[in-house]
């Protein structure tokens, strides 16, 4: 669905191929062309234009086709992709350890104030400005 899609976004999009289904429910030719025509529109305005969408239309018995399969088999093993230009523009942190370094004295007081925290890991993408605000989902 596109909500994945806007989950994928904020991690900053690793490797995505769309791979379009239930085509065999659609009995009129023509509104199965104007249908993944929309689809892959919105899905190359999500991802990058020319992202790859893989369509998977024959179902035989409850299954897809062998042949369809093996094409998309064949299809992700040689898949190439583009480089990631949010990731390198970007900073951003995998984080493997967080100490809270507030004092205690001032969360006893008031319990709404700013915390400190201070963040071990790695630090990926350019670099980080001093004293920049960051996003902790």
């Amino acid at each position: 669905t596109f909500e994945f899609l806007n989950i994928l976004q904020v991690h900053g999009f690793p490797r995505v191929m769309g791979v379009l289904t239930h085509l065999d429910m659609m009995k009129n030719n023509k509104n199965m062309k104007k249908t993944k025509k929309k689809l892959k529109q919105r899905f190359w305005t999500e991802i990058y234009q020319g992202a790859k969408l893989f369509y998977l239309s024959t179902i035989n018995h409850g299954q897809y086709s062998k042949h369809e399969l093996h094409n998309l088999g064949r299809f992700i093993s040689v898949m190439k992709f583009r480089p990631l230009e949010w990731r390198s523009a970007h900073p951003y942190i995998l984080a493997d350890r967080m100490e809270h370094i507030t004092p205690p004295e001032d969360v006893r007081l008031n319990p709404h104030c700013d915390r400190i925290i201070s963040l071990y890991g790695y630090m990926h993408g350019v670099g980080l400005k001093p004293n920049s605000k960051v996003h902790i989902p």
